[in-house]
């Protein structure tokens, strides 16, 4: 039987460290957020090639320690194993949940969103705006191309998609 100071000690011990961290560095830089979303409230910073702890993953998210600050990354903004750390197979497993291909999410051009994130989704025009304006003239465009010695390349149509013949059984 384990005496109460002992457990009290044993459980200590457990709860002060984090049991999957691994090591880490940023692959570029990105703000700590409070949570697991893009607009939770910013907590700090990491900059790219900074070394980090990386604590747990959730979604196209990942829970870091940097500079004394715990917060949430986007997945892409870190790597495992960067520091020279373990780094191996065994660590980065740990931080990886097991995934049921049935629950496949898929979008075009989104990263970092999960089905409950997607679902909840909305129009927002200030975002429209925002992202319109982002938007340059042809003659920009050229001229951008231009300088960085880039060229246009004509490349064949692809070739129409062939029809799905269904064949029904005839009736008796």
């Amino acid at each position: 039987m384990i005496q109460k100071p002992a457990l009290t000690f044993l459980l200590a011990a457990c709860l002060s460290a984090p049991a999957w961290a691994v090591d880490g560095e940023m692959l570029r830089d990105d703000s700590l957020r409070a949570g697991a979303a893009v607009g939770a409230a910013t907590v700090g910073s990491a900059k790219k090639g900074s070394k980090v702890t990386i604590l747990t993953r959730q979604g196209g998210w990942t829970q870091i320690r940097a500079g004394g600050k715990t917060g949430w990354v986007r997945l892409l903004s870190v790597r495992a194993g960067g520091t020279g750390g373990s780094g191996s197979l065994s660590d980065v497993a740990a931080l990886t949940e097991k995934r049921d291909p049935n629950k496949v999410v898929a979008t075009a051009g989104l990263r970092g969103l999960n089905e409950e994130e997607l679902r909840k989704a909305q129009y927002d025009a200030g975002q429209m705006q925002q992202l319109e304006s982002q938007a340059v003239s042809v003659e920009d465009a050229r001229r951008f191309a231009a300088e960085g010695n880039l060229s246009a390349v004509k490349l064949a149509q692809l070739p129409a998609p062939k029809a799905k013949t269904t064949k029904i059984a005839p009736t008796a």
